[in-house]
């Protein structure tokens, strides 16, 4: 890392009185200095963090569950954050405690949130944000633990800083992560070739996502989420549609046009800079429950997955 201000530690505590041990001398620490503090845990841990405060205020909280639920969410959320605090006043840090939910997760779930973890160091990279990353070993698997000090530069055992001997640059972890191979395309997919007519595959997705369910609203977004896709794909490739376990996938293939970022789409965009390559992924990111990007032998698949008609999610607008 270049930048000495940015600082992104692991910190794997088996009890509460760890869990303590590393979260109130960073918490207070911060606040004592005039710092953004940011805590983004469980209930219970923030209940055990505010006693041994003693109530005291002059932090942040947002309950994890519900800051950023899908990653490209949650690092925009993260950046959000230090952008407007840090720009209040100059400080040394902007401080975040930030513990992700692993329970309950699929494999591909835990993939997706271990490779956001990854792209922060690279997504906030340019920021003076100091962000703990707790990992409770009463729920997180072995496997949980070990990745965590792949995606981490440094470790903390209370206030002490150790050296991640396992960290692993991000650009090749997220070459790791997407060497899982998705699931085949159905046969049963409805397939349009790409032919340079916008308003052909427009009326495609419209027809087809409403014929799997999804509103006119949740099809118009869809057509945007792939609109901003297309720009990384030649038109020779193709558009296909299957529902999925509740939720529509949209495929994009074709030959890419210039190489994708691994975490492009990531950062929200700053309207008063110029873009950079990949900006506009976000827009789709925001919009679908889920994208999968895989490139290989000069063909790039972009998979987009939209909330289903029976998802409850799907009722309310979209959060931008």
């Amino acid at each position: 890392m270049s930048n000495e201000n940015f600082r992104h530690h692991a910190a794997v505590y088996a009890d509460d009185r760890e869990f303590l041990a590393m979260a109130v001398p960073f918490v207070r620490g911060g606040v004592e200095r005039g710092e953004p503090v940011l805590v983004t845990t469980t209930p219970a841990n923030f209940e055990l963090l505010s006693s041994a405060l003693g109530g005291a205020v002059g932090f942040d909280y947002a309950e994890t569950a519900y800051f950023g639920r899908r990653p490209p969410e949650r690092a925009a959320e993260f950046f959000r954050y230090w952008r407007r605090r840090a720009a209040e006043a100059p400080v040394r840090n902007v401080r975040v405690l930030a513990e992700p939910l692993w329970a309950g997760r699929t494999e591909r779930d835990a993939r997706a949130w271990r490779r956001m973890e990854s792209g922060l160091n690279v997504v906030l990279a340019d920021t003076n944000v100091w962000m703990i990353c707790p990992y409770d070993a009463r729920v997180v698997p072995e496997e949980g633990l070990d990745h965590a000090l792949r995606t981490h530069p440094e470790h903390v055992r209370g206030e002490e800083v150790l050296p991640s001997p396992a960290y692993v640059d991000p650009e090749e972890y997220a070459r790791g992560c997407d060497a899982a191979p998705m699931p085949p395309r159905p046969e049963h997919a409805r397939v349009l070739p790409l032919r340079g007519d916008p308003h052909a595959l427009r009326r495609f997705v419209v027809e087809q996502a409403g014929e799997l369910g999804l509103s006119e609203q949740r099809s118009a977004l869809l057509t945007v989420a792939l609109g901003e896709a297309l720009r990384f794909v030649r038109d020779d490739g193709y558009v296909a549609l299957w529902p999925n376990q509740g939720s529509v996938v949209c495929e994009l293939g074709g030959a890419p046009v210039g190489d994708l970022a691994p975490f492009a789409g990531f950062t929200p965009p700053e309207l008063h800079r110029p873009g950079t390559p990949g900006e506009g992924l976000w827009v789709t990111r925001q919009i679908c429950e889920a994208v999968d990007v895989r490139a290989e032998r000069g063909t790039v698949v972009l998979r987009l997955q939209m909330p289903g008609p029976r998802s409850a999610e799907a009722v309310g607008p979209v959060r931008w």
